[in-house]
């Protein structure tokens, strides 16, 4: 069986025990540069769980991850659960005069296991990319799965390190290699900062250079790529304070294969008794702000409607790029404080988003602390509303023994298309960093586009 995966496509990965291997190739050209290919191990957070998780030229195998030569050969039972994706890496020393993909030798990665064949040709590569993900293995549901990504970035191997949680410092030599040769060739980076004493780990050169896996890094986003809905010129213009959101974002859409993706995005906050807290301390405040710059990349707007319940809904307005800044605490400060209910909440974010007459779904990221009261209600309203365009993103903030109502909607029975993801923010979800919040915001919505394309609920 032949299937040829389009950008953002994914696919089941056969469940008999077979050897996975992904090959990546590209189109021969007199000038097109030699490249590098290499797979990194993620954690369910998106990140590595340490150095060893780089596999590449001079450390060719980890945790059931091989690299030989031009592919990557993956024995799924032997991957550890503590391995969520494995993504699989192409790359240029950025270094080299001229090198960077072309619509001519744009690399393509080719799945096969047990009599399966799964293609993947991403559009051209015409934005001087040197490192690309072309394809990621990923778990969903117990199984695993393979989703065509085709990312690239202008920045090479050390901006998509960064973004995976690995800090790099000063680049070593290149080796030597000749044009057009199937040698490696070498990847300097750059740090993204200066740090001082470094800790020698490898890279992916056969010289060794130096490398800092901290267990909590400031990621240094790579530069933006095209498809956001709005530019980083007019984000840096009307609102500087949110381009480093804007640019954090964008990676976590990137490695989500939804780069380019349009959608009107919510923002529902909680506003009961037990959330004070979290309004004093910026808490809300930081949470939308996070938002907005979600938004700038999906909805060329500028603007959420954003939405503050209780036992009720205590007011709806909006959040946007020229009144961001200290919004939350200006809207919340006259409300009163009360109990929690969903539905009236979820009924204002349908009718609203119904009223605009959108082509484009909507994603909505619900916050809350707790179980409402119409626990009944929010499952018969959430059953309904997955024959919607809209994606509900709950967000439980606190204890995880009071989101276990929460869970409940993430898998809850008898909807059209599975229209609910759930993310435990813990007791100090500030403390979060911006990256990580991106990433589980991301991490359902792509089947979601996926399975409501198929169902015809979206179109």
């Amino acid at each position: 069986m032949s299937v040829m995966l389009s950008k953002g496509g994914n696919a089941p990965l056969p469940t008999a025990r077979c050897a996975i291997t992904v090959t990546v190739t590209a189109t021969a050209t007199a000038s097109g540069p030699a490249t590098d290919v290499c797979a990194v191990l993620l954690a369910p957070d998106g990140r590595v769980r340490g150095d060893d998780d780089l596999v590449f030229y001079n450390h060719p195998a980890q945790d059931g991850v091989v690299l030989d030569g031009r592919t990557i050969v993956v024995d799924l039972p032997v991957v550890p659960a503590s391995v969520d994706r494995i993504a699989i890496v192409v790359g240029i020393d950025p270094m080299l005069p001229a090198a960077h993909f072309s619509a001519a030798d744009t690399p393509r990665a080719v799945v096969e296991c047990g009599g399966v064949r799964i293609g993947f040709e991403p559009p051209p590569f015409t934005h001087r990319e040197t490192v690309a993900v072309l394809v990621e293995l990923y778990r969903r549901a117990g199984a695993w799965k393979v989703r065509a990504v085709g990312q690239g970035w202008d920045t090479g191997l050390a901006g998509l390190a960064t973004a995976f949680g690995i800090v790099v410092d000063d680049a070593a030599p290149a080796r030597a290699a000749a044009v057009g040769t199937e040698a490696p060739v070498a990847m300097p980076v750059q740090a993204p900062a200066p740090a001082p004493a470094p800790v020698p780990i490898p890279v992916p050169t056969a010289v060794p250079v130096t490398v800092t896996v901290p267990v909590t890094v400031p990621i240094a986003v790579p530069a933006p790529v095209p498809a956001a809905a709005m530019s980083l010129e007019k984000v840096r213009r009307a609102a500087p304070g949110l381009v480093n959101l804007y640019k954090a974002a964008q990676v976590s859409l990137a490695k989500s294969g939804v780069m380019g993706q349009r959608a009107a995005v919510y923002l529902v906050l909680d506003h009961s008794g037990s959330m004070s807290r979290f309004y004093r301390d910026g808490t809300m405040q930081q949470l939308a702000e996070q938002v907005l710059g979600l938004s700038v990349n999906l909805d060329d707007d500028g603007t959420v409607p954003l939405l503050f319940f209780s036992n009720g809904v205590d007011l709806v307005a909006d959040l946007n790029l020229e009144n961001y800044r200290g919004r939350i605490e200006r809207l919340h400060a006259p409300l009163d404080w009360g109990g929690t209910c969903y539905t009236p909440a979820m009924l204002a974010v349908i009718e609203h988003y119904q009223a605009t007459g959108s082509r484009d779904p909507a994603f909505v990221v619900f916050q809350t602390d707790g179980e409402p009261f119409d626990r009944k209600a929010t499952r018969e309203l959430l059953r309904r509303a997955s024959a919607l365009p809209i994606f509900w993103q709950f967000v439980g903030f606190g204890p995880s023994r009071d989101l276990r109502f929460l869970r409940s909607l993430d898998t809850l029975d008898r909807r059209t298309v599975d229209n609910a993801g759930f993310f435990a923010a813990g007791r100090q979800p500030a403390a979060r960093s911006d990256a990580d919040l991106y990433d589980h915001l991301m991490n359902e919505f792509p089947d979601w586009l996926e399975a409501a394309r198929a169902a015809g609920v979206l179109r």
